[in-house]
């Protein structure tokens, strides 16, 4: 499980043109965890290829487990938020730290609730699980003992392509420099996602093809439509 440290949190400002106007990167305080679970239910859940492709919000139970599996982090993490200046939430971000002895951000530990999954939530942790073990990140770095871990990226639709998303990645790559984690990870289920943590410098050490990833009947368990093709896990040395 995840074990909170005592992480360096600084206040960062990133000014735009005037016409875009400018916004801060901010920590989450405890009142805002309401609000922020609702952006992040909005614009990442809502929007996820795998989540829209497998029609799981049909199924409220077990939309409702992956989204605690995925919003852990809002207790266990490290969590900014992008604010404009007039008060608007732009965008989130989800961080937490992983580290060689144990400490595993999808909670692996909790088997014992494995068998009460729905079908429809264990072809995502089954997912997460193969893309962990087969990505092995610490196997391929014996030298990193801790590393930032990106769980969750949101931007409201209207404010993207204003400088957003990555002001959320340079603040996760100075928290990593913070708190001793000489690398940064992201796990992407999107095209998109990957492509932007790709022009930001990201590297890719591992991918899998949804076509191949099949279920006992040989059959593909998740269909997104192009281009989301691959699961991606990518790595940024800071």
């Amino acid at each position: 499980m995840c074990h909170r440290k005592s992480y360096t949190i600084v206040r960062s400002e990133c000014k735009m043109s005037e016409t875009e106007g400018k916004f801060n990167i901010v920590p989450m305080a405890p009142d805002d965890k309401p609000i922020i679970v609702g952006f992040i239910k909005e614009f990442f859940f809502r929007r996820e290829p795998l989540v829209v492709s497998s029609k799981i919000s049909e199924d409220a139970e077990s939309m409702e487990k992956l989204e605690t599996f995925g919003l852990r982090a809002l207790d266990t993490g490290i969590v900014f938020k992008a604010v404009s200046d007039n008060g608007d939430l732009m965008g989130v971000i989800l961080n937490e730290i992983i580290t060689r002895d144990g400490t595993e951000h999808n909670n692996d530990d909790d088997n014992h609730q494995h068998q009460e999954d729905s079908v429809s939530f264990k072809k995502f942790r089954n997912l997460f699980q193969k893309a962990k073990r087969e990505s092995d990140i610490f196997g391929k770095y014996p030298e990193v003992e801790r590393i930032m871990h990106i769980k969750i990226v949101a931007v409201d639709d209207a404010f993207k392509g204003r400088g957003v998303c990555t002001a959320l990645f340079d603040k996760t790559k100075e928290l990593a420099l913070e708190n001793q984690c000489p690398m940064v990870h992201v796990e992407c289920s999107s095209h998109f996602s990957a492509a932007a943590a790709k022009k930001l410098g990201y590297q890719c050490i591992y991918f899998l093809r949804y076509k191949e990833f099949k279920d006992e009947d040989g059959q593909a368990m998740f269909t997104p439509p192009p281009p989301h093709e691959q699961f991606k896990v990518l790595v940024l040395p800071v």
